[in-house]
C-alpha cells in the first residue's frame, strides 16, 4: 500500500545511541531501558503496543512488552500467507493459464468451434502473456473461431472480494477483486492527455483497450487554468449476466501544457470478461476473426491443449507480496492454496484452513488468532507478536523456504516499502521486514542483523515484531514508524554484541 512508503516525521530529538555491554544480560538490561526510553519518548500517549524480540538460536524472548496482546497487524498478514504458500506449495510452484479448443469434423482447414481460456489462478498474468498465447492460434493456422471465446473460471469460487474488503466500497487497484482468470492484476490503466488545443475535449487512453470498458469523457483541455481530474469506474448497472462491462468516467480540466499527461488506475468488476474481451481484441490484432461472444463456461474434456503459460516461480511471486505489499497478489495465492490443498475451486475458507493447519504445526493454535483474508487489509486480522516472531523463527529455519522467504523481505534503506527508512543508520541494509500500514496502525515485523568480523562466529540475526495500533490522528502513523526504527536501530546495536549464553 503507498502509504507504507510515508516517511517518518520530525519528533523529538532522542539521545544517541551508544554501543551496548559486552556481558550479555548487560547488554539485555541496556536494550530494554533503551526501548523503554524511546517508548516514553516517542509514544508516550495511550497506544496499545506489542513488541516481541527473538533469539532464533534458542527461541527465547529477548525482549518483550504486550508480546501476547491480539492486534491488527494490518500487511504482517502476509508473512503468514506466503510463509504457509511456500512450505505447502514450494518456493518452485507455478501458476498456469491454459488455452484449448475444440473443433467439428465438418469445420473447414482454419476454422475452430470455440477457444477455452482456463486460469489457475495466476496473479500475474498480463496482455503480453495473452498475445504470446494467441501466438499459438497463428501457427496453427486459425483463421476464424466460429463460436465464442469461453472464459473458465473454475479453479476458484465465484467470490470476487475478500472477506472484511466490503467495509470500503472502492475502486482503486489495490482492491481488484480475484479470479482463476485474472488480467493485469484485474486493474485498468487510464492515462488522460491534453487535446489538441485549448476547449477540446481531453485524451483519453485505456490500457489496455478493451469493448468490456466503457468510456465517458467528460474532461476539458485548458490554457491557464489548473489540472483538476477526477476518475472513477463503477460496474454497470442491470446489465444481463455475461454481459456486464465497467464503465470508467473521466470528468474535470488538465492543462494544455500537461504533455505528459496523467495516469490513473482502477479496478475492474469481472475478471473473467475483462480478460475475455481483451483476448478478443488480441485475437482480432492476428488476423483471427471471432464470430461469437465472449461467454463463461468450462473446457470440456474432449477439448484439444493448444499452449499453456506458466507463471514465475512462487518463490518470486512472493516478493511481490512482501517487498511491495501487493494485496492482490496475496490474496491469489491464498485461493489457490486452498485449491491446492482441499481442491477446486479455490475459496478463502480452503485457503485460511490450510495456513491454519501449517500454524498448529508451529505451535500457533486456532482459537489464538484471527485471520480472515490474506492481505491484512481492513479492520479483520488479529495476531500477537510473539506469534509473529514465531512464524519468523519457523521461516528462516526451514531450508526449504528459507532463502525464498528472507529475499521477499523489503531492506532497509535499499528497497521495497522500507527503501526510505533506516538509511544512513547502523540499520541500513542490516534489516529485512514487512511494514502494515492502516488508518491508526503501523507495524514492522522481520530480522535485524549487523557486520560481523573474520573472528566472531557467525550466528543468525534477531526476529522482531513491533505493532502499534490505536496511533493518534494527530502525530498519524509517521511517528509509530519512528519508534519502529529506532527500536530497530538499537536491536542492530545489541546484535553486534558478544553471543548470548547456550540455553
Amino acid at each position: 500500500m503507498a502509504s507504507d512508503q510515508e516517511k517518518p516525521s520530525v519528533g523529538p530529538i532522542l539521545p544517541p545511541l551508544t554501543l551496548p555491554p559486552t556481558d550479555f544480560s548487560l547488554r539485555k538490561k541496556w536494550l530494554e531501558q533503551r526501548i523503554e526510553q524511546l517508548l516514553s519518548l516517542i509514544l508516550p500517549g495511550r497506544n496499545r503496543i506489542g513488541i516481541a524480540v527473538l533469539d532464533l538460536d534458542s527461541g527465547q524472548l529477548v525482549y518483550g512488552k504486550n508480546a501476547d496482546l491480539q492486534l491488527n497487524i494490518a500487511s504482517n498478514v502476509k508473512l503468514f500467507t506466503t510463509a504457509a504458500a511456500l512450505t505447502l506449495l514450494g518456493p518452485e510452484y507455478r501458476f498456469k493459464t491454459v488455452l484449448y479448443g475444440d473443433r467439428d469434423k465438418t469445420d473447414k482447414a482454419g476454422e475452430w468451434k470455440n477457444i477455452y481460456l482456463r486460469g489457475y489462478g495466476d496473479p500475474w498474468l498480463s496482455t503480453e502473456d495473452l498475445w504470446k498465447l494467441t501466438n499459438e492460434l497463428t501457427v496453427r493456422g486459425v483463421k476464424k473461431i466460429k463460436g465464442d471465446v469461453i472464459i473458465d473460471d473454475s479453479f476458484f469460487d465465484e467470490q470476487r472480494v475478500g472477506p472484511a474488503f466490503e467495509q470500503k466500497n472502492q475502486d482503486s487497484a489495490y482492491r481488484a477483486p480475484q479470479g482463476a482468470v485474472s488480467l493485469n492484476s484485474n486493474a485498468i490503466t487510464i492515462r488522460v492527455l491534453p487535446g489538441i488545443s485549448e476547449g477540446q475535449p481531453a485524451r483519453v487512453i485505456l490500457d489496455p483497450a478493451s469493448a468490456y470498458i466503457v468510456l465517458q469523457n467528460e474532461a476539458r483541455t485548458v490554457g491557464n487554468g489548473r489540472t483538476s481530474l477526477l476518475v472513477d469506474a463503477s460496474e454497470e448497472k442491470d446489465a444481463v449476466a455475461g454481459r456486464e462491462r465497467t464503465i470508467v468516467r473521466v470528468r474535470g480540466t488538465i492543462r494544455a501544457s500537461e504533455s505528459s499527461g496523467m495516469d490513473f488506475h482502477k479496478r475492474v468488476a469481472h475478471p473473467d470478461l475483462y480478460a475475455g474481451y481483451t483476448l478478443v481484441d488480441l485475437l482480432s490484432k492476428r488476423g483471427i476473426v471471432v464470430v461469437g461472444k465472449v461467454n463463461r463456461g468450462t473446457a470440456p474434456p474432449s477439448a484439444s491443449l493448444l499452449d499453456t503459460h506458466y507463471s514465475q516461480p512462487l518463490g518470486v511471486l512472493v516478493r511481490d507480496i512482501n517487498k511491495r505489499s501487493n494485496n492482490f497478489t496475496a490474496e491469489q495465492v491464498l485461493k489457490s492454496l486452498g485449491a491446492d490443498a482441499s481442491g477446486k475451486p479455490g475459496s478463502w475458507q480452503k485457503g485460511l484452513q490450510a495456513v491454519g493447519r501449517y500454524l498448529e504445526t508451529l505451535g500457533i493454535l486456532p482459537g489464538k488468532y484471527h485471520m480472515v483474508n490474506g492481505s491484512g487489509l481492513f479492520d479483520s486480522n488479529r495476531f500477537t507478536a510473539t506469534q509473529v516472531v514465531t512464524l519468523l523463527r519457523a521461516a528462516y529455519r526451514d531450508f526449504r523456504i528459507a532463502a525464498d522467504f528472507v529475499a521477499s523481505l523489503a531492506v532497509a534503506g535499499a528497497d521495497g516499502t522500507i527503501a526510505h527508512r533506516m538509511g544512513g543508520t547502523p540499520a541500513d541494509r542490516y534489516v529485512r521486514a514487512k511494514t502494515g500500514t492502516l488508518n491508526g496502525i503501523s507495524c514492522l515485523s522481520g530480522f535485524a542483523a549487523t557486520p560481523l568480523s573474520a573472528q566472531q562466529p557467525v550466528r543468525p540475526p534477531l526476529a522482531f515484531s513491533i505493532l502499534v495500533n490505536d496511533v493518534d490522528e494527530a502525530g498519524g502513523t509517521a511517528t509509530a514508524k519512528r519508534l519502529q526504527d529506532a527500536i530497530v536501530e538499537a536491536l542492530v546495536a545489541f546484535h553486534s554484541g558478544s553471543v548470548a549464553p547456550a540455553k
